[in-house]
Parts: C-alpha cells; sequence; structure tokens
C-alpha cells in the first residue's frame, strides 16, 4: 500500500479473508485496510463497505476505531449519503477527542443537505474559530447560510474577510450589494470602487450600478466618467436607458453642454415624446432656438406626451426668442386650447403684437430716414452743378487814380 502497489495489496487482503485463523481484531484491521485501499483508488462504495464491516466488529482500539468512523462519515457525505453522514458524524463527535476543523466543516456540509441550517451554521462557525486561516469554502457556507436568514451584518463581515484573502469581483459586488441592503451606501461605493480600480467591472449592469451609486452618494462627474468609457469600450449598451442615465449625470455635475449629445440619442431610441421635451427645454435654456424648435416638433410627432400643452407652448417660446414671429403666433395661438396655457399665450401674443409694431415703427423710421437722407443727397448734387466756376466769383479790382492836388494859401 505504501508503494502505491494496490493490486498486490489486494490480492494480499484476499488471501487474509480467505483465512479462517484471523481473530476478530485482526479482521477489522484487515477490512480497515481494504477501506484504505479502495479510498486511495477513489472506489468510494467499496471503501463504504469496507469500513462499515470494520466499525462493525469494534474490535480495534479506541483511537484506530474512532479513525475508521470518521473515515465512514466522510466517506458517506462524498457519495451524498447526507443522512448516514449525519448520524455517523454525530457519533464520531462523542467519542473525538479534539475533533479538527475540518471534521466541523465536512459535518456542516452534511447538515445543510439535511435541511438543517441551524446547526450547520453553528458548526461552520467553530470551523473557523478552529481555523488558523479560514479556508475560501468554510466562508463561502458561512455566508450563504447567514443570508438566507437574511443576516447582513453577518454577511457583510464575512465578505470583508473574503475580499481581504480573495480578492474576486463576485465578492466585491456582494460586499457592494449588502451594504446597500444596510443603507450604507457609502461603503457600497467604496466596495464596487475598489474592484472598478483593480479592472474587475467589465459587465453592462455592474458597471451601470456604479454609475447610480455615484449619482446616489453626489459623485455625478464620476458617474459620467463611468458611462461614458464603459459605452466607448461597448461594456455598456447603447440604449435609451443609458443615455438617459449618461445625460442625468452631466446634467448633476453642471455639464449641461455634454448632457446635450446623449440626452438626443436617448430621446431618438425611446418610444414616446417625453426624452425630446426635456432635450428642447434644455436647448432654450442653452439658447439654441432652432435645435429647440426641431426637438419640440419631434416630441409631438412621437406623441405620447404627458402635457401636449407644455410642447406647444415652448415652441412658441423658442419661436418667439429667435424672432420667428410667424411661427411663434401659430404656436400660441394653438397653445390657448390647453388647459392652464391660456393666460400666458395671450400676453406673449400681446407681446409679439408689441415687438412687430416696434419693428415695423423702426423699420418706417428707417425709411423715412433714409429717404431724407436720399432727398438731402440729391439737393446737394444739383446745387453743386449750378454754382458757378471759382474765377466769376473773385471780386472786381479798381484801377488807382491819382490823388488832387490840395490847394493851399500863398
Amino acid at each position: 500500500l505504501g508503494e502505491e502497489r494496490y493490486k498486490d495489496a489486494l490480492a494480499e487482503l484476499a488471501d487474509m479473508k480467505e483465512s479462517s485463523r484471523l481473530n476478530e481484531h485482526e479482521r477489522a484491521l484487515m477490512w480497515q485496510t481494504y477501506g484504505y485501499v479502495y479510498s486511495t483508488q477513489a472506489k468510494y462504495r467499496k471503501a463504504i463497505e469496507a469500513f462499515e464491516k470494520c466499525v462493525a466488529l469494534n474490535s480495534l482500539p479506541d483511537q484506530a476505531q474512532v479513525a475508521s468512523l470518521y473515515n465512514l462519515a466522510q466517506l458517506y457525505a462524498v457519495t451524498e449519503q447526507y443522512g448516514k453522514a449525519v448520524k455517523t458524524f454525530r457519533e464520531w463527535f462523542k467519542t473525538a477527542p479534539d475533533p479538527p476543523a475540518e471534521a466541523h466543516y465536512m459535518f456542516a456540509i452534511a447538515l445543510v443537505q439535511n435541511g438543517k441550517d441551524n446547526e450547520a451554521l453553528k458548526e461552520v462557525k467553530i470551523a473557523l474559530q478552529k481555523a488558523t486561516k479560514p479556508r475560501e469554502p468554510w466562508l463561502q457556507l458561512a455566508l450563504s447560510l447567514n443570508f438566507k436568514k437574511k443576516r447582513y451584518a453577518e454577511c457583510a463581515s464575512i465578505l470583508e474577510q473574503l475580499v481581504t484573502l480573495f480578492p474576486k469581483k463576485q465578492y466585491w459586488t456582494q460586499l457592494s450589494a449588502v451594504y446597500s441592503e444596510r443603507e450604507q451606501t457609502k461603503k457600497a461605493l467604496g466596495a464596487l470602487e475598489m474592484a472598478y480600480i483593480q479592472g474587475l467591472l467589465d459587465k453592462d449592469r455592474e458597471l451601470t450600478n456604479l454609475a447610480h451609486l455615484y449619482l446616489f452618494n453626489e459623485v455625478p462627474y464620476k458617474a459620467a466618467r463611468v458611462l461614458q468609457k464603459g459605452m466607448a469600450e461597448g461594456k455598456i449598451k447603447g440604449d435609451e436607458q443609458s443615455y438617459e442615465l449618461l445625460a442625468n449625470a452631466w446634467l448633476n455635475a453642471r455639464e449641461r453642454e455634454k448632457a446635450l449629445r446623449p440626452l438626443e440619442r436617448a430621446a431618438s431610441r425611446s418610444g414616446d415624446g417625453e426624452l425630446y421635451l426635456r432635450l428642447a427645454q434644455l436647448q432654450i435654456d442653452r439658447e439654441k432656438w432652432e435645435p429647440a424648435q426641431e426637438s419640440l416638433q419631434k416630441a409631438i410627432d412621437k406623441g405620447e406626451l404627458n402635457d401636449v400643452g407644455s410642447a406647444v407652448f415652448l415652441m412658441g417660446v423658442a419661436a418667439a426668442s429667435g424672432e420667428n414671429w410667424d411661427a411663434a403666433r401659430e404656436a400660441f395661438e394653438d397653445a390657448q386650447e390647453y388647459d392652464g396655457r391660456k393666460r400666458a399665450a395671450q400676453e406673449w401674443l400681446v407681446h409679439i403684437d408689441a415687438e412687430e409694431a416696434a419693428i415695423e415703427e423702426a423699420e418706417a423710421e428707417a425709411a423715412a430716414a433714409a429717404a431724407a437722407a436720399a432727398a438731402e443727397a440729391e439737393v446737394e448734387a444739383v446745387s453743386d452743378e449750378e454754382m458757378p466756376a471759382d474765377s466769376d466769383l473773385a471780386p472786381a479790382v479798381d484801377t488807382p487814380v491819382a490823388a488832387a492836388p490840395v490847394a493851399t494859401e500863398s
């Protein structure tokens, strides 16, 4: 057996089995050895039969008897005979002087399969306490049992150990989910952010969850960057929801100009006109009058708006702000037909009348001024044509005359 010559070992055991000179102690040793040979070869059914016969003889020293019982309990668990495994483990624990951590874990597995979760949780806790370093499957079992009972504080503690010892994506995401369940949103963000920094998040849902947590914790700029990068890399689907989320992130980050493009893409993929209406409101805020009119028209064309009157009224506002008076007048006249819009629409119509009158007056004044200027220019031109030459306008020069002598007295 030590040299792994199993065929020869079984031949020797077969000779022993045929012997009538073996006492019960020797026969128990023989069956125990059969059990070891078959276990080593993964012939578990035959190993179980051998250990059952060994234990039934009850002729081995206490320590050897206990070891055989433990081997039998493990084999029952391996072959999914969990009822027998539980029964045998219970018997073994009564006599085992210092059960190892592994034994408590195996017993816990058998108990879980028999629907005894409370007892199983107790055993796996003992296993973790006895272990010098917790094993991953043991922590996983403890996590599963606590999660079933919604003991989220215990789940968080176990997951904190798992991400420290075995930093896998599933543990980071589970830890974030547990923190969220306990309304510890900053911790939830921290856990998921750590996974993101390590490059572990590569699924649409994981990345959008991170973006939602950033938004919830008022870090919208990072949310937008995560979404934008994920879309560029093809990890996040370019659908209505993701583009709307990106637009909201930019809006919350006060980057209104950056929100326009994703909101437009979300609107084009939407089944109704609501997002086009939101887009138009943002464009009006940015004083983009013509694009706003186009978006409002698309909103009205797509339909299913919660407030059609709002779209029609905003169409008038955008047109009037862009000095498209005819379109503005038409929109406000239509807006009067919707509840709550009549008075405001009428005020805008009065404003449009005043603007048009002012424009007409300004145009008339400009025309009159232009005509006056033209007439004045024409008069000056005519005057220039009738004016004599400079030589004709020169003053006459008289020929000087000699002065008459003055009479003097002699």
